[in-house]
């Protein structure tokens, strides 16, 4: 009876050693990057089936189902749903809810494809156009197939064309530059940031802008961004620089683009931060508005910081879904 229990704790011993190895050799999940998801949607858009026909009941460049769009849009624009003409008349606003929905989808394509992002961008391609992203590999017709290269060739263009971009930091707001993490700082992994986390500080941020109580204060849109900033910081998001009035007089790029610099900010604020989402919201704010981060609580800036983090808990309040 004893040496029946020795061996099936062996075997059981032995059976958890396997599972353990099995589980320590699996690929760690990529963590899909903001220039990847951007230009994945630019490819999805360059490779958009043009119909020949004006009212081909699709919409916007991304050539989209009508029925799609008031779900993405409640999904990924703060809860408010838009009709498919909205969407179609708003292609800054339609290209930031693709983002957010593409996102979700490469990131599970690329756990799916065990890290391959060639086979991941096809998976998504395919789910986009099937609705099933295994059709990648064995397409229901030669135009899906067709499709599919198309989306990765584009795509691979893309990510040439933003390869220099991507390894630079975001430029700050202020006129000090933004210092990295030093060696000293906390060591912990990076921890995705959500849409809605962005969106609520760029929201924070706009209503905590200081007011001067001068219309020619030579700071732009209710951001109060200065001027010299906005011509790289348009480049750097959209490909397209835009001239400082250009910006101020369309709030929504506007909003989309420091959206973009403000993602990458924040990610590092997290990590800086040992992944604090208070303290992160803080140094973010601190970077804006002075160019270091590591000013979040010292003299008038720690003011400041505290006004964003504030309005940041409410818009945050204020995006959470209603169950």
């Amino acid at each position: 009876m004893h040496s029946k229990l020795v061996k099936q704790a062996g075997k059981l011993l032995l059976s958890v050693v396997i599972v353990s190895i099995g589980l320590g050799s699996m690929p760690a999940k990529a963590q899909v990057s903001d220039a990847q998801v951007r230009a994945l949607v630019e490819a999805l858009r360059l490779a958009a089936p043009q119909t020949g026909t004006e009212n081909d009941g699709l919409y916007s460049d991304w050539q989209i189902k009508p029925e799609n769009i008031p779900r993405w849009s409640r999904q990924c624009n703060n809860g408010q749903e838009l009709t498919p003409r909205q969407f179609e008349a708003r292609p800054v606003t339609a290209r930031r809810i693709l983002v957010c929905v593409m996102r979700d989808v490469l990131q599970e394509q690329y756990s799916a494809s065990s890290n391959n992002e060639s086979v991941a961008v096809q998976r998504a391609a395919s789910w986009w156009m099937t609705g099933k992203a295994e059709n990648y590999s064995n397409p229901p017709n030669s135009y899906t197939r067709s499709y599919i290269e198309k989306v990765l060739s584009f795509y691979q263009q893309q990510q040439r064309q933003l390869g220099t971009e991507t390894t630079t930091e975001p430029s700050t707001q202020a006129t000090a530059p933004s210092p990295k993490p030093t060696a000293s700082s906390p060591s912990a992994s990076t921890a995705p940031i959500s849409d809605a986390q962005v969106s609520a500080l760029v929201e924070a941020l706009r209503l905590a802008a200081p007011q001067t109580g001068t219309d020619n204060d030579e700071l732009y849109s209710d951001w109060q961004v200065k001027p010299e900033n906005i011509p790289r910081w348009s480049k750097q998001c959209q490909g397209e620089e835009l001239t400082p009035r250009q910006f101020a007089t369309n709030a929504e790029t506007a909003q989309g683009i420091i959206a973009c610099i403000m993602r990458d900010v924040l990610k590092l604020q997290y990590t800086a931060s040992g992944s604090n989402e208070s303290i992160a919201v803080q140094r973010a704010a601190s970077w804006w508005m002075t160019g270091d981060p590591n000013q979040y609580n010292r003299g008038s800036t720690a003011s400041y910081t505290q006004k964003v983090l504030s309005f940041y808990k409410q818009s945050r309040l204020q995006l959470l879904p209603h169950i």
